[in-house]
């Protein structure tokens, strides 16, 4: 299955009427302009705008690049657990095709973690297990 054919399994939670934009499409190019290294919403838009023939040789954009608004509302909206779990299946499905061991990957979201500036972040832990190996490594941001 392709990164399109799995990121179909993540449930819309939209209503029937705000389905202008598709949301494969959003979480596309929320993927690419964020691989890219941009930061907030209005990165990820200007990026979508910048980038659309690029983003439509992937993805139909039928409606073309949705408002930093709509974007930042419909990511939030997902089900971060099935939108984690379709991008680590596609992942391993690649690692697997390639004869090369799965990776168990488990994050997690540490709330009322205080920044250096003081200034309250969540702190985010993702560890990634090598089940071949057996070895774990873990990356942090503070």
């Amino acid at each position: 299955m392709s990164l399109f054919d799995h990121l179909k399994l993540i449930e819309d939670p939209r209503s029937y009427i705000n389905l202008e934009h598709n949301l494969v499409d959003i979480i596309f190019l929320v993927l690419a302009a964020t691989a890219s290294g941009c930061h907030g919403w209005l990165e990820i838009e200007e990026f979508g705008h910048e980038h659309l023939s690029w983003l439509q040789k992937h993805r139909p954009f039928a409606k073309g690049i949705p408002t930093r608004h709509s974007i930042a509302r419909i990511i939030k909206a997902i089900d971060v657990e099935m939108m984690v779990l379709a991008l680590f299946r596609w992942t391993n499905s690649l690692r697997a095709s390639a004869g090369k061991p799965l990776i168990a990957i488990d994050g997690k979201t540490l709330r009322g973690a205080v920044n250096r500036n003081g200034t309250e972040q969540a702190l985010h832990l993702v560890s990634a297990f090598d089940t071949e190996l057996g070895s774990e490594h873990t990356l942090s941001n503070f």
